[in-house]
């Protein structure tokens, strides 16, 4: 027996799938029978009317008594036993008609040898044989249509007992998984109702100051034998240190204090680049997309500038990274002091900057901004007492001329980034146009 609700769940889950695939295979099943049922007597449809047409000709052969109508009866017959040979399905179920028609076909042979013989004589006997194979005409045509009846009654009689199976069967399957699933629901709802009792009894204890109750934890299941015995371990504490209400009171206000402290501390942090103390992509993508749903309602404009480094990696290579840690710092303050508190600047990863001029009106003073940033950035860097001159390369791109997603605007900023470094020196490039430049050059 399954002693965990969780456990009970998946069980209970398991069979309504069995029970979904027993449904839909049981259509399915159903739906088979059915459109094989349709294109068998459809196939019988059309022999029958064959034979119609062959019973037809040999009444118009029996009141002209020409070589034409026999012919047209021929060809009836030829029709026939055509559609009996390319059928493969039914061929043990069309036997009896295959050797009827075969039968049909010995007589025509028969009649257009006595028709070549009356032409050329009248002989009696000759007349005689005629009668007698059309007698049997009659009683071929009735034999075929007779048995092409008992087939279509076959197929119907076959179709219902398939159907009548399937249905059984899958009522069986369904009535067993229904008695299981309803089974396994009464078993959840009762050895919940216990767990849940006990548990609402020892937290009613608790609220009344009964700080010895112990739940008893036998023949629960495995989620609440864990609540219990965290309940227990609870209650044993508070009996062992045996603090006032209002001591625990005050504990209790003192830790969630310091929980909600340390979530914000956590929070800020998980938002916070640890090097630079910018936003890290996390924040910044979502300070992104609340500035481009408040531009899409508003019909304002957003500008977003990408900044790489230059040749970082060789400062990096040839300095050492304390080195190349400065670099960073100083680029993320320097970003920070050339900007409003209602831009957004933040670092994407490794030398990489955004800054995000929120919502404008236009981009008329953009070029300016550009250059701003760009004169403040490449101003040389202090380090161990040497001057570190570097280049950036910026790349600016417009919501919504340009991009009207947060992924695509940064997408186009960084293309035009690397436009940008095919320029000398500190460079802005906005897809259009140089909007600003610098001739700085950095240390090799």
């Amino acid at each position: 027996m399954v002693k965990s609700i969780n456990g009970k769940l998946i069980i209970l889950l398991c069979i309504s799938f069995i029970f979904t695939l027993l449904l839909s295979f049981s259509f399915l099943k159903i739906h088979s029978a059915q459109h094989k049922t349709t294109e068998t007597l459809r196939y019988f449809s059309d022999l029958q009317e064959n034979i119609d047409a062959l019973r037809s000709q040999l009444w118009l052969f029996s009141q002209r008594q020409d070589q034409a109508s026999l012919q047209q009866v021929v060809l009836s017959h030829e029709s026939l036993s055509q559609l009996l040979i390319t059928q493969n399905i039914y061929t043990q179920s069309l036997f009896n008609l295959q050797k009827l028609t075969g039968d049909m076909g010995s007589l025509l042979t028969q009649e257009q040898a006595l028709s070549s013989q009356s032409s050329t004589s009248g002989n009696s006997h000759v007349t005689q044989a005629q009668q007698l194979l059309r007698y049997r005409y009659n009683i071929l045509i009735e034999n075929m249509s007779e048995e092409v009846a008992y087939l279509n009654q076959t197929t119907l009689d076959s179709n219902q007992i398939a159907i009548t199976s399937v249905m059984l069967y899958s009522s069986l399957g369904l009535i067993l998984a229904a008695i299981i699933v309803l089974a396994m629901n009464f078993s959840i709802y009762q050895r919940f109702k216990i767990g849940f009792n006990r548990m609402k009894l020892g937290i009613h204890a608790l609220s009344k100051g009964e700080i010895n109750h112990k739940i008893d934890a036998k023949n629960l299941d495995e989620e609440f034998r864990l609540l219990a015995s965290f309940f227990n371990q609870m209650t044993k504490k508070l009996e062992t240190t045996m603090v006032s209400k209002q001591e625990l009171e005050q504990e209790v206000n003192r830790q969630t204090s310091e929980l909600e402290k340390q979530k914000q501390q956590l929070l800020v942090l998980s938002e916070k680049d640890h090097l630079t103390g910018l936003m890290n992509r996390r924040a910044l993508e979502r300070d992104l997309d609340n500035v481009i749903n408040d531009a899409h309602i508003s019909g304002s404009k957003v500008a977003l500038f990408f900044l790489d480094i230059d040749n970082f990696k060789i400062i990096n290579d040839s300095i050492g990274h304390d080195a190349g840690d400065t670099v960073l710092q100083q680029v993320a303050q320097r970003l920070q002091e050339c900007t409003r508190k209602a831009d957004i600047v933040g670092r994407l990863g490794g030398d990489e900057f955004l800054v995000c001029l929120g919502t404008i009106e236009d981009f008329d003073q953009i070029g300016h901004k550009a250059q701003s940033i760009l004169d403040s950035v490449s101003q040389p860097i202090d380090f161990n007492g040497n001057k570190l001159s570097i280049t950036t390369s910026m790349g600016v791109s417009y919501f919504p001329f340009q991009a009207r997603s947060r992924d695509s605007l940064i997408k186009r900023a960084d293309q035009y980034m690397y436009k940008a470094k095919q320029f000398k020196g500190s460079c802005c490039y906005d897809g259009q146009e140089v909007l600003a430049q610098s001739n700085i050059k950095a240390h090799g």
